[in-house]
């Protein structure tokens, strides 16, 4: 089972994204002090028109960057940035010939943050072919190619950037969110799972369901055995819930003897054969630890998110049907009403 999907890391432990806020920051602020230089020059040159218009330009970055300080401008917005900056250096390059080239790279490095991998490729190319048009315009030919393939070397470079960033992330989320005994997801993150699977679940229209699984009367196990061997039985219990849950399912320990599973895209009644198989797993086969062998039984709670409710109405739905299993005499299944 992939318990680390794309989604569960963008959502939980996204360093790229904050990365990138930090990053977006510097672009706007820092885009329009050089422009706003840019002016007071070209206003030294008592160009008025240009100057006023690369003011207006600045003052429209800035105030960007005030906006968006705190979370990531729309993409829209990035777009329309690109596209002015992309053009200031067009004309920089055609009055200034090969000196203008030298803005081209930054604005090339500058894509790598602005854009969701969604819509990268297309902003990427599309700037590309801006400049290479430009500059097979303003430069000799000889010059010109060697250019256009130093711009090529950029995009690559950036984009072997981007998928390490990528790989990190889900090597750090992984370390950081796994739990060390059982290989679970930690505690920390059932709310924040909980409600990922729901927003997923309203958007897509589909049913989600959840489980809560209690190892029965598991603190005589550790009294009678030893913590060691209860924590032995604890990994095997993990193993064998995870062995049932599909790719899409995830799997959290939610407490010291207690794991919570999510069903993405799953009713009540499909859910409770995975639950039952789940269950079944843990009190059919014993667990045996070197020349130690005992029989475990679980219980379990199960509830069907209800369209309206919150998500912490849901995890107490679930909790609610545990306690009744517990209260009828434990290793059984009960769903939620």
């Amino acid at each position: 089972m992939n318990q680390f999907s794309a989604s569960q890391v963008s959502g939980s432990f996204d360093l790229w994204q904050h990365f990138r806020l930090l990053a977006m920051r510097a672009i706007y602020f820092g885009s329009g002090v050089v422009i706003a230089g840019t002016a007071i020059y070209t206003a030294a040159q008592s160009n008025w028109a240009a100057a006023a218009a690369l003011l207006c330009v600045a003052l429209g970055f800035a105030l960007i960057g005030y906006l968006y300080r705190n979370e990531l401008a729309p993409q829209w917005i990035n777009f329309l940035v690109i596209c002015c900056l992309g053009t200031l250096v067009s004309v920089s390059m055609k009055s200034a010939g090969i000196l203008g080239v030298y803005w081209m790279y930054p604005i090339l490095a500058m894509v790598f943050f602005m854009f969701d991998k969604t819509i990268f490729v297309l902003v990427i190319m599309l700037i590309y072919a801006l400049f290479a048009a430009v500059i097979y315009q303003v430069l000799p030919f000889d010059y010109a190619w060697r250019v256009a393939i130093s711009m090529l070397v950029l995009i690559g470079v950036g984009a072997a950037f981007l998928i390490m960033m990528a790989s990190m992330q889900r090597r750090l989320f992984s370390a950081a969110a796994t739990d060390s005994l059982t290989g679970c997801i930690k505690r920390e993150y059932l709310s924040e799972m909980a409600q990922q699977a729901l927003t997923k679940a309203e958007r897509a229209k589909q049913p989600v369901s959840l489980v809560q699984i209690d190892m029965d009367s598991f603190q005589t196990v550790n009294d009678r055995y030893g913590y060691l061997f209860g924590d032995k039985v604890l990994e095997e219990a993990a193993k064998r819930i995870r062995s049932v849950a599909r790719a899409t399912d995830t799997v959290i320990r939610s407490n010291g003897a207690e794991f919570v599973v999510i069903f993405p895209n799953t009713t009540g009644k499909d859910a409770a054969e995975l639950a039952t198989a789940m269950l079944d797993r843990i009190r059919h086969d014993p667990f045996a630890v070197k020349s130690l062998t005992v029989t475990v039984t679980a219980s379990g709670g199960l509830a069907e998110f209800k369209p309206g409710h919150h998500w912490g109405e849901w995890l107490g739905a679930a909790d609610s049907a545990l306690y009744q299993a517990k209260s009828q005499g434990r290793n059984r299944l009960k769903l939620a009403q």
